[in-house]
Order: C-alpha cells, then structure tokens, then sequence
C-alpha cells in the first residue's frame, strides 16, 4: 500500500515581510489522528526567520484533542529548550487555545 499525504511537500512556514521585523519567536503546533495512528508536528521560529521543526509518531491510541495537545506540548519544550523569552503560538484548535490563554478552564 501507498499513501499520498497532499501536504506533504510543505516543509516551511512563509518568511514575514522583509521590512516587518518581528521581536518575538513564533512557534505553529498541529496534531492528527486517523485509522492508521497519530501523530504531532509543530515548528519554531525564531527572530531571523530560523525554523526548528518537531515531528513526532504518538506511539498510544488517542483523540484528535490529545494530539493537538501533545504538539503544543512538544512545540513548547523545543522553545523552553532553546531558552525563549517571548513566544507567540499559533494553532487550530480553539480548545487549546483558549485554555493556554487562560479563557477556557477544564471542568472537574
């Protein structure tokens, strides 16, 4: 069997404006799941458009929330790790967001 993943030829995030210096790092998280496992991918970014990408095979059974988890999670310890300051973190799922935000809390 082969399979054909639309994206995956995309290996880089587009540079900003060359005259729109950014002062902070950035850092861009997703994760996915389907029938044949899961998996997470984030990439940061520093000043000088530099990019440290994160790819990682969940090696446990999980929901779409828990990878989506799990790639903000693995993004932020590359950025702890390199010993960023300042991060703007961008992603699709509103849950984490919010709740990195401080927005959304987790009932118990």
């Amino acid at each position: 069997m082969k399979f054909e993943f639309a994206d995956k030829d995309i290996l880089v995030v587009d540079k900003e404006k060359e005259n729109e210096k950014s002062n902070r790092w950035k850092m861009y998280f997703d994760g996915a799941v389907n029938i044949h496992g899961s998996g997470v991918g984030a990439v940061v970014i520093s000043l000088e458009g530099k990019q440290f990408p994160i790819a990682i095979k969940l090696e446990f059974e999980c929901t779409n929330n828990v990878a989506e988890y799990e790639a903000c999670i693995w993004g932020l310890k590359v950025a702890l790790d390199l010993k960023i300051k300042t991060l703007d973190v961008f992603g699709d799922s509103a849950l984490i967001i919010y709740q990195v935000m401080g927005e959304w809390r987790t009932r118990i």
